[in-house]
């Protein structure tokens, strides 16, 4: 059967009379008839009664009509939806967020206002493979080189912000009095931090090995927030980023003086980190990665 022959059985069903469907199809009334014929040869049943000039369906031929109308109306729609399909592939962003997920969620939302036809995937498992557009990290702003900076260009990495990394300690600890510390004097120290696969826990673990020792941690996650609450409280030290984690909360005292927690300036190393953004190749070609793109490095 082919598909040709099953839209000119439908047209002849509808109308039960030959020369009226033909004209309809714009062919040659032998020619719908032949098809027809050779559509009830394959099929081996009559479809049709015939009646001099006109045709009737008989219970084969209405049991043929019901099963292709819907069978043939998908198939019409899928054109479109294939259209649809492309152009929802093409207005999704596929984004690896493995650093900075509160200040990009917010710029995801800035720019889902302004631009509300685009979508989001977020992924935050480095270990997932690289079917991605973007991808959020960080890296030590102290270890790259110019000459790396140069090559990062050319492999579309971009730095978004660098900031500073600052200790936050409970402001009852011995270090509560403090304004600036060194990573040295906390080997014996409580620390929260963020699991072994996130890239500030490998750049932190990179401070440590270059002091000689290994953190006390009593308290690691992958979840972001859940770290930096644990240490707003002052349940005990870790790092905070100056920008990307924003300020101490203000729910946690009635006045700055009050919050259980301070940041310090890290002494004797420069603790800064940059925030990169990733365009792998398959998001380069693509002008809404681009232009969200631009607009993530153009938000301060």
């Amino acid at each position: 059967m082919e598909l040709l022959q099953l839209r000119y059985f439908l047209v002849a069903a509808q109308y039960q009379h030959i020369t009226k469907a033909a004209e309809h199809l714009r062919i040659a009334q032998p020619a719908l008839s032949q098809s027809i014929h050779r559509l009830e040869a394959e099929l081996g049943v009559p479809l049709f009664t015939r009646h001099n000039r006109s045709i009737e369906l008989n219970e084969e031929g209405r049991f043929l009509q019901q099963r292709l109308i819907p069978i043939l109306n998908s198939l019409d729609q899928i054109p479109e939806e294939l259209q649809k399909g492309k152009y929802q592939m093409n207005h999704t962003v596929h984004l690896r967020l493995l650093s900075a997920s509160s200040l990009i969620t917010s710029r995801i939302i800035a720019y889902r206002s302004l631009h509300p036809e685009v979508s989001f995937q977020l992924y935050q498992n480095p270990d997932q493979d690289d079917n991605f557009d973007l991808c959020v990290s960080a890296r030590r702003a102290d270890t790259v080189s110019e000459h790396s900076a140069h090559n990062d260009f050319a492999d579309d990495v971009m730095v978004m912000l660098e900031e500073e990394l600052y200790l936050a300690v409970p402001t009852h600890s011995d270090f509560g009095q403090k304004t600036t510390i060194r990573l040295s004097e906390t080997r014996d120290a409580d620390y929260i931090c963020l699991a072994g696969s996130r890239p500030i826990r490998q750049i932190t673990n990179s401070y440590f090995e270059e002091e000689g020792f290994s953190p006390h941690i009593v308290f690691e996650s992958d979840t972001t927030e859940s770290v930096r609450n644990l240490i707003a409280a002052g349940m005990g030290i870790g790092f905070w980023p100056q920008h990307s984690w924003g300020t101490i909360p203000e729910k946690l005292a009635d006045s700055p003086e009050q919050f259980p927690v301070r940041l310090l300036h890290i002494e004797d190393r420069v603790c800064r980190r940059q925030i990169t953004l990733t365009r792998s190749e398959k998001g380069r070609n693509n002008p809404v990665i681009t232009d969200f793109c631009n607009f993530l490095m153009c938000q301060k």
